[in-house]
């Protein structure tokens, strides 16, 4: 009896053994799951959180972008009008050239009656300033190219002479009006009222690529202006509707941003 009894209590020591072991090995099993289902968890969260951060980040990149470029374009702006002041005697050349012909014939027939001018004359102070004036073409249609047409009104533009810029491209329009640079044309006749602050002439400049020129890659700086016009007539529902219409059509390119950017202002 005690043999049988002494082997009893050993084979109940040994099952009770085996299943504290593995009850211990369920809960460790059970642990291991749980931590691997927190940490799994923990890292979608952290993941999550990095894909916010990055898609943040992302934004405030293309805003700054925005504001990059609308500062470089007063930049330029600034810059054009500093050189305006500069260009002035240019101009004052000009008008002396275009003036001198005018003056010639007199001198011209003194010569030829076997007279000699005076050294203080106009023409002798037109000799000693030709050299020095611009030798710019003005306005002459039929010795001009369509080409070379275009560059002196987009050089006069460019070198913020806005008035001289817009009877050029009215020219240019008027003699190729379907030339290879008439959405250009129209896009920096625009500007240049645009710079003059005359916003509703602007306006009717830029009207004329989006209802003509729909298909023209001018077409969202030319709805960027737009909205700058709208902004200066007072408009500012239409210049609202314009910039945002621009971020709808064109996401992602540097005059979304710029539209963007304008908006915050508003």
């Amino acid at each position: 009896m005690n043999l049988r009894h002494t082997q009893t209590v050993t084979t109940h020591r040994s099952l009770y053994g085996r299943a504290f072991r593995v009850s211990v090995a369920v809960t460790l099993l059970t642990a291991v799951a749980a931590a691997q289902t927190a940490f799994s968890q923990s890292s979608n969260d952290a993941m999550s959180l990095l894909l916010d951060q990055n898609r943040q980040l992302q934004a405030e990149i293309q805003a700054l972008r925005g504001q990059l470029d609308e500062q470089g374009f007063e930049i330029k702006k600034l810059q054009r009008d500093s050189l305006n002041r500069y260009t002035d005697v240019d101009q004052r050349l000009s008008d002396l050239e275009v003036a001198a012909p005018q003056t010639a014939p007199p001198a011209t027939a003194q010569r030829a009656q076997g007279g000699t001018p005076a050294v203080n004359q106009a023409p002798s102070q037109s000799s000693q300033a030709s050299p020095n004036a611009s030798t710019r073409p003005s306005l002459q249609p039929a010795v001009l190219s369509e080409q070379q047409l275009y560059q002196m009104a987009y050089d006069s533009v460019i070198n913020s002479h806005f008035e001289r810029s817009i009877a050029e491209f009215d020219q240019y329009l008027g003699q190729y009006p379907e030339g290879r640079f008439v959405t250009n044309a129209h896009y920096w006749k625009g500007q240049a009222y645009l710079y003059l602050e005359r916003f509703e002439e602007a306006r009717s400049a830029y009207e004329i690529i989006l209802k003509q020129y729909a298909d023209s890659s001018k077409l969202p700086d030319a709805m960027y202006g737009l909205g700058l016009a709208y902004q200066g007539m007072g408009n500012i529902q239409r210049a609202r509707q314009m910039l945002t219409d621009i971020k709808r059509r064109f996401p992602n390119t540097g005059v979304a941003n710029l539209a963007d950017t304008r908006l915050l202002s508003l």
